[in-house]
């Protein structure tokens, strides 16, 4: 599986609301499982990394940015 076919896939799955973006809860959820038991106090910390324009969500393109960091 290509990367850009594992971020749809995540997407998929996380932006429960099909908004098209992934919101400050629906990225703790995110995170919760990328990371399992690393906890989600990072999430508050990983969100604000990621969220580069500060919309208070995760768009396509910065959850690409964040795949490629965190989980390559």
């Amino acid at each position: 599986m290509d990367l850009n076919q594992w971020v749809d896939e995540l997407f998929e799955v996380f932006d429960e609301d099909k908004d098209g973006v992934i919101s400050r809860t629906e990225f703790v959820e995110l995170i919760d499982v990328l990371l399992q038991d690393k906890g989600i106090r990072m999430c508050e910390t990983i969100f604000n990394r990621f969220d580069k324009n500060h919309s208070n969500s995760i768009s396509k393109d910065e959850l690409k940015d964040m795949v490629i960091e965190l989980a390559l």
